[in-house]
């Protein structure tokens, strides 16, 4: 056994004069990384609506060359942004090519969200999410958890340029019957980004949008189809491809939601133009089918085929519930969401039958998310009367028009009953 200080075979002992203590200072401070914050969101809105406006009041915006009015300017940048689509004036009459060039761009960067250009620059940059900023943008985009943000990030990109991409395609062969070569293929892509967005702006002239195609069903199926899927979010429909017993619960809640407010907004419209003898029913049954469509699914867009004002005021009345639910969480449509509205639904079920919690499918729906969903219909509601109200006490105007102009506003939609270009600045 070897003992304590026993010099083995093959040892060499190095004797060397004992050194100075030397004392390093460690510095455990971390380089404080970049993290998004949600107050990163409105700020890049405002930003992008200031750029948008200052833009569109250039005199190469418009067509005659002039200044256009800064608060004009300011409105059609909010409008252009937030897709909504209400205008003061005609797009293709007031703006030049440079103006509604803006104006798509607006509309692009509105509809596939700041919230993801913001990640994206983000990940550019090389910053890593923190848990605040990670679960900020995973409530904003999934609802439902953390998710991997780049694979999000490239799937939104990819689902919005497929959309698009098919829309142009298919309009392109359309367009090309109604304009010269080159002004065919803006139009067919302008219509095409603004119909996947949910925007509502249109390039058709005369503030009428698509009223001239009343009985052209082929360019008003395209896009009603298109923003139809648009307005189902590009999480619902990657969801869709995993198969029904994959489906998430908000998935399920999103399809039977948006299906049902199709089937059933077409029946009602289509009953109550038919027993008013309003202009739709006069028309043969495709072209009839194709305008109930394109009513029905726009209710997220603005876009429409009948004039709002000519309407019947039962059709009317209709569209107004629809304007409100609006599209899916995570797409670019707007209103209270098919998701809250169908879980505010699920709850009132539940507390008619006496149950303390909200149920689908067999699982029980959080109760925080329950609490959120009412929230939102409720702020949608008290903000809507409010809305209202104020322009009343501006406006010397009937109820309905303004109605229709405070829930268009409200819900991001571009129907009006024509009074837009004619409110005052304040409303």
């Amino acid at each position: 056994m070897q003992r304590l200080g026993q010099r083995l075979p093959g040892n060499v002992v190095v004797r060397r004069r004992r050194q100075r203590p030397e004392t390093v200072q460690v510095s455990l401070t971390r380089r404080r990384r970049f993290r998004p914050q949600p107050w990163m969101v409105p700020a890049a809105f405002a930003g992008l609506i200031a750029l948008g406006a200052l833009l569109l009041a250039l005199p190469i915006a418009s067509e005659s060359r002039e200044w256009t009015n800064g608060w004009d300017a300011l409105f059609t940048s909010t409008s252009a942004l937030c897709v909504t689509g209400l205008v003061r004036f005609d797009t293709a009459e007031h703006f030049s090519l440079f103006g509604e060039a803006v104006i798509l761009v607006l509309i692009q960067l509105g509809g596939l969200g700041v919230t993801i250009y913001a990640g994206m620059l983000i990940l550019l940059v090389g910053g890593q999410f923190g848990l605040r900023g990670r679960d900020f943008f995973g409530i904003e985009l999934m609802g439902d958890g953390e998710r991997d943000m780049r694979r999000l990030m490239r799937r939104a990109s990819l689902f919005m340029l497929t959309l698009e991409a098919t829309t142009f395609l298919l309009l392109l062969p359309w367009s090309l019957t109604q304009w010269d070569p080159l002004p065919a293929v803006w139009r067919a892509f302008f219509h095409a980004l603004s119909a996947a967005n949910c925007a509502g702006f249109d390039l058709m002239g005369g503030s009428r949008s698509f009223t001239g195609q009343v009985e052209d069903p082929y360019p008003i199926i395209v896009m009603g189809v298109s923003t139809f899927i648009g307005a189902l979010s590009f999480v619902t429909v990657f969801n869709l491809r995993a198969g029904v017993r994959r489906w998430t619960l908000d998935t399920r809640l999103v399809v039977i939601g948006m299906v049902s407010l199709q089937v059933v907004g077409m029946m009602m419209f289509a009953v109550s133009e038919w027993v008013e003898h309003d202009p739709i029913s006069e028309l043969s049954p495709i072209h009839a089918f194709a305008n109930v469509f394109f009513m029905a699914a726009n209710r997220t867009t603005g876009m429409t085929t009948v004039d709002i004002a000519e309407l019947h005021t039962a059709s009317v009345m209709l569209l107004l519930p629809l304007m409100f639910i609006g599209g899916a969480s995570t797409s670019s449509a707007s209103g209270i969401k098919v998701g809250s509205f169908m879980i505010t639904i699920l709850a009132m079920i539940s507390a008619l039958r006496g149950r303390h919690s909200a149920q689908a499918f067999g699982r029980e729906i959080p109760q925080a998310i329950v609490l959120r969903a009412v929230a939102v219909a409720s702020l949608g509601v008290i903000l809507l009367g409010l809305g209202v109200w104020l322009m009343l006490m501006l406006e010397d105007r009937p109820l309905l028009p303004v109605l229709i102009e405070k829930l268009s506003a409200l819900a991001n939609i571009g129907w009006t009953y024509g009074i837009t270009p004619e409110i005052s600045t304040p409303s």
